[in-house]
């Protein structure tokens, strides 16, 4: 039996990411092709700790515009309320790759690393700020932008490119 829930707003989304909040959901954004449905459905039925949601971006663009949504179809994963990861395009291989990555430890108990009261953690297991951003999260902060804001970064990025290259001939 299928175990995807249809999301048609914010509201919705909430409700489903609340319920689940102690599993790996997966959002799959999708417009008219349903190209991979029949491997997500199946995906569905192997994973059963994990919440597989739809959502139609034409019928629920608050919610596309929340997770900047930009081609379909886009799967977004969230993990305790938080985005993880993100595959854009029909791409099962990658979705499958993705679930399997980040579905680990979903079975509603906790899932965190613990420690014995009165010990330290460890240098190494503190991540350092260089550590936490990553390729991805730059990228989804560039998706975030205004689109008019991204044309100014990239033309004053252009400008001073050129202004170095000029300094540089002379």
């Amino acid at each position: 039996m299928s175990t995807i829930t249809h999301i048609s707003s914010l509201p919705d989304l909430t409700r489903v990411l609340e319920a689940n909040k102690n599993k790996l959901s997966v959002i799959d954004f999708h417009a008219s092709c349903h190209q991979i449905a029949p491997k997500y459905e199946a995906l569905s039925k192997e994973h059963t700790n994990v919440a597989f949601t739809k959502c139609d971006v034409d019928a629920a663009q608050d919610v596309s515009q929340k997770y900047g949504i930009t081609a379909m179809p886009s799967f977004v994963f969230i993990k305790n309320g938080q985005k993880v990861d993100l595959v854009r395009g029909a791409n099962p291989k990658a979705l499958e790759e993705a679930i399997k990555k980040h579905s680990s430890g979903s079975t509603g108990g906790f899932s965190g690393q613990g420690h014995t009261l009165g010990s330290s953690a460890t240098p190494s297991s503190v991540p350092t700020p260089s550590e936490t951003i990553t390729p991805f999260a730059v990228l989804e902060s560039w998706a975030k932008l205004d689109p008019q804001v991204q044309i100014l970064l990239l033309l004053v990025g252009g400008f001073v490119g050129f202004l170095l290259l000029s300094f540089h001939c002379h």
